[in-house]
C-alpha cells in the first residue's frame, strides 16, 4: 500500500499550565489528503493520580472535555482541511487538555496506525510497579543529617517568563540558590524526552537570569529518572538542558549533586521550609 503524508498530535492532561508537566492520553491522526482525522482518548485516572496526585482533579468535566475532543475529530471534522487548520485548533487551546504541536508521520493505515500510535504514546503503562514517587525517592536521598542546615524545602520563588510563583521542592545555596526539581524521563521516546527537557531549558534560563529578593542569584537543577536504556536519553536531554545554564544529575548519579551540597552548600538560617 502507498503510503500517504500524515500528522499525529500527542493529547495531554496538564493540570497546571505554567509548569509544562503533562500526562499522556490520547493520541489524533490528521491525512489532509483522504481527509481521515481521528482521535482515541482515554483517561487514564491512574497514571494521572500517580503523577499529579490524587486530589484537584474534576473528572467529570475532563471527561467532558474528552468526550467533545472526540466527537469535534471524529464525528464533525469539516473544519479541518489542511494542516494549517490543526494547528491553529491546537494554538488557541488553553484549558487542562492539550495537544503537541502537530509531527510528520507516513501512513499506511489510518486506522491501524493510529491504534499504534495511541498504544505507543498513551497506552497502559507496563504492569511493572514504579515504586515510589520521584519527589519522596529524592527525598529519601536528602535525609541526611549533615544535610539538614542545607537543604531548604518546598522554596517558592517568581519565574518571570511563568509570571507567577511557582514551588521546587529543594534548594541549596552554593554561590547562587539552586532549585532542584525530580523530572521523570523514563517511558518516553526520545521525541518525547526533547519536548520535556526544553520546556525545562525555557524555564531553567529565565530562573538563571532572575534575581530573587530572599535568595539572590538563582540556578535550576534538574534531577532526572531515566530508563536503563538511557545513555542516548540522557545526552539528549543534557544536550538540551547545558545551553540555558539548567544543570542535569541522572538520578543514580544523585550522589554527585549530594557531594556537592556536602562541600559547597551553605548553612540556611530556616533549612526545613521557605
Amino acid at each position: 500500500m502507498k503510503p500517504q503524508k500524515g500528522y499525529y498530535s500527542v493529547i495531554q492532561y496538564c493540570p497546571d499550565l505554567s509548569r509544562f508537566e503533562a500526562v499522556n492520553i490520547g493520541v489524533l491522526l490528521f491525512c489532509p489528503d483522504s481527509g481521515f482525522l481521528k482521535a482515541r482518548i482515554g483517561l487514564r485516572r491512574n497514571r494521572i493520580s500517580h503523577v499529579f496526585g490524587k486530589d484537584g482533579h474534576d473528572w467529570e468535566r475532563l471527561k467532558a472535555v474528552k468526550q467533545s475532543l472526540q466527537k469535534r475529530f471524529n464525528n464533525e471534522n469539516s473544519e479541518f482541511r489542511s494542516i494549517d487548520d490543526l494547528q491553529h485548533f491546537i494554538a488557541t487551546r488553553a484549558n487542562q487538555i492539550q495537544l503537541t504541536p502537530p509531527k510528520f508521520i507516513k501512513v499506511f493505515n489510518p486506522v491501524k496506525d493510529l491504534d499504534e500510535l495511541y498504544e505507543k504514546m498513551a497506552g497502559a503503562p507496563s504492569s511493572t510497579p514504579r515504586g515510589p514517587a520521584l519527589r519522596t525517592l529524592l527525598a529519601r536521598e536528602f535525609d541526611r543529617p549533615e544535610l539538614a542546615s542545607k537543604i531548604v524545602s518546598n522554596v517558592k520563588v517568581e519565574v518571570p517568563i511563568l509570571d507567577k510563583e511557582v514551588e521546587m521542592p529543594f534548594g541549596y545555596q552554593n554561590g547562587r540558590f539552586n532549585l532542584i526539581t525530580p523530572v521523570r524521563f523514563s517511558g518516553q521516546n526520545q521525541e518525547e524526552a526533547f519536548g520535556k527537557a526544553s520546556r525545562w531549558a525555557i524555564e531553567g534560563q529565565s530562573i538563571f537570569n532572575a534575581r530573587d529578593s530572599r535568595f539572590g542569584k538563582l540556578q535550576l537543577i534538574v534531577v532526572g529518572q531515566f530508563a536503563e536504556n538511557r545513555n542516548t536519553t540522557i545526552e539528549t536531554v543534557k544536550r538540551v538542558l547545558d545551553p540555558y545554564q539548567v544543570k542535569l544529575f541522572p538520578f543514580d548519579s544523585v550522589d554527585n549533586l549530594v557531594q556537592d551540597i556536602l562541600i559547597n552548600g551553605k548553612d540556611q538560617p530556616h533549612a526545613t521550609t521557605a
